[in-house]
């Protein structure tokens, strides 16, 4: 015990700077814990800001029931948008128009020819001939871009403006693209 009395004492300033360094070194552990602490805490509080003493847990839980509940909503309107987009499909997309003078002895260009046309390039052509007495109205069907009846050239012109979105010598763009 005297020797251990004794090795103290001859060393005791050393054993007082070794217990001042690791003193200093927990010092610098202890900001730079207290740091982190901070900024967690920080962290935490907007987490739960404006949930007036919920647990973290049943924070995260509403959270994720509300994504669920997004997710749900989103997978519903993708569906309905899908629907739209096939009902679209079926509905007239393309236009052309022509106006010609059908007659020599008429004057102005008072004759026209229409193509409605889908998006699968499926609808009618409807066509006007004005004459000096009378005025006939015609409709012929479409299928795939072509007519099982026979179309005069000007309807052709009408059905090429139509299937290439050609309108007035303006190209017309297209709406909405599936990705």
């Amino acid at each position: 015990m005297d020797a251990l009395n004794l090795i103290v004492t001859e060393n005791v300033t050393i054993f007082i700077l070794a217990s001042l360094l690791l003193n200093l070194i927990l010092i610098f552990l202890l900001v730079g814990n207290y740091a982190a602490t901070a900024s967690l805490k920080d962290k935490y509080k907007k987490l739960t800001k404006g949930m007036s003493g919920k647990n973290i847990e049943s924070i995260l839980l509403e959270h994720m029931e509300r994504i669920d509940n997004v997710s749900k909503e989103f997978e519903n309107y993708n569906s309905k948008l899908n629907i739209l987009d096939n009902k679209l499909s079926f509905g007239i997309q393309k236009v052309g128009f022509i106006r010609y003078n059908a007659f020599s002895d008429v004057g102005s260009d008072l004759s026209y020819s229409i193509a409605l046309l889908d998006q699968n390039d499926n609808g009618f052509i409807l066509t006007g001939i004005h004459g000096r007495a009378e005025s006939y109205t015609y409709a012929k069907s479409v299928k795939n871009g072509v007519s099982n009846y026979h179309i005069s050239t000007e309807e052709e012109q009408a059905l090429e403006r139509a299937k290439n979105n050609y309108l007035d010598g303006v190209q017309v763009k297209s709406g909405r693209v599936n990705k």
